[in-house]
């Protein structure tokens, strides 16, 4: 659980950053630290052998754990939260070029808030690591995202990052 809260916690500080460099508003700027905070937080309804599996996934496993998306976006919801957070939390798995979850959407019909955040969540789990994956340095995190840029991730929030 503490992993968790430091990775949401560093997602919140990358994007906050990511926000002020592209000249978002306080309160956007606001509205995109909470959702980065919580994008993670439909993770609490997914079994933690799963997330925590140090093998790859089966089909089956991988569908389960990318509901958490669904499931974060779901609870917010419920909760009361800006439908701004709500969006930026359902869809920050979405990836540029359309071949993400939980709509495929690509480009700019993502949100804007998704589209940071996914990159920024990207880059903390790179240099964190994984119980399945040893941490990148610096250096060979930002060339993966550049490598993923307008495929994976927006080109422009790359650049900025």
């Amino acid at each position: 659980m503490e992993d968790l809260i430091k990775h949401q916690y560093s997602v919140g500080v990358l994007c906050r950053n990511i926000g002020i460099y592209m000249g978002l508003s306080s309160k956007e700027i606001e509205l995109l630290e909470t959702a980065a905070f919580f994008h993670d937080i439909g993770k609490l309804f997914v079994p933690k052998s799963l997330l925590n599996k140090k093998e790859p996934l089966s089909i089956e496993e991988f569908e389960l754990v990318k509901m958490h998306s669904l499931y974060g976006a779901e609870l917010l919801k419920k909760i009361g939260f800006d439908s701004t957070v709500v969006s930026a939390v359902r869809h920050h798995h979405e990836r540029y070029d359309g071949r993400g979850y939980p709509d495929g959407l690509c480009g700019e019909k993502i949100p804007l808030f998704s589209r940071i955040i996914a990159v920024a969540d990207a880059y903390d789990v790179m240099t964190a690591g994984r119980v399945y994956k040893k941490p990148l340095p610096h250096d060979k995190a930002i060339e993966e995202l550049i490598r993923y840029s307008g495929t994976q991730f927006d080109p422009e929030v790359v650049k900025i990052f």
